[in-house]
């Protein structure tokens, strides 16, 4: 599906074209293998002398949402051959805030709100 925008198309379709459905799959797929979700708590700091499961899994996450949030625009300009900037940016930011909704990266940080990401 061609994600170009222009006037004449609707709303909705105008809309659906700035949800970066593959990138968010991804990181669907990615998180729930590692099993962090919005219930998942802020890690406790430590000194181990190495990680465990449960201490490396925060690392992982922030890894796969940097990695995802950098392909985004690489991938929409290669793949689906979108050339506005502004759509490039928005598709981005759309990601971090889908993301956000979900806790993610965002629960390690300790900026994470339901109430706001509701």
């Amino acid at each position: 599906m061609p994600r170009a925008i222009n006037a004449t198309q609707p709303y909705r379709d105008k809309l659906l074209k700035l949800i970066p459905t593959e990138i968010v799959a991804a990181y669907m797929v990615l998180a729930g293998i590692l099993g962090f979700g919005a219930t998942a708590a802020a890690p406790s700091v430590q000194q181990p002398s190495r990680l465990t499961d449960a201490e490396l899994q925060p690392i992982l996450i922030q890894v796969v949402f940097f990695v995802l949030l950098v392909l985004t625009p690489v991938y929409l300009r290669k793949v689906s051959r979108v050339t506005g900037v502004a759509q490039l940016g928005v598709t981005t930011l759309s990601f971090a805030v889908w993301v956000y909704t979900l806790g993610g990266p965002f629960i390690v940080w300790d900026i994470y709100y339901p109430l706001i990401a509701s």
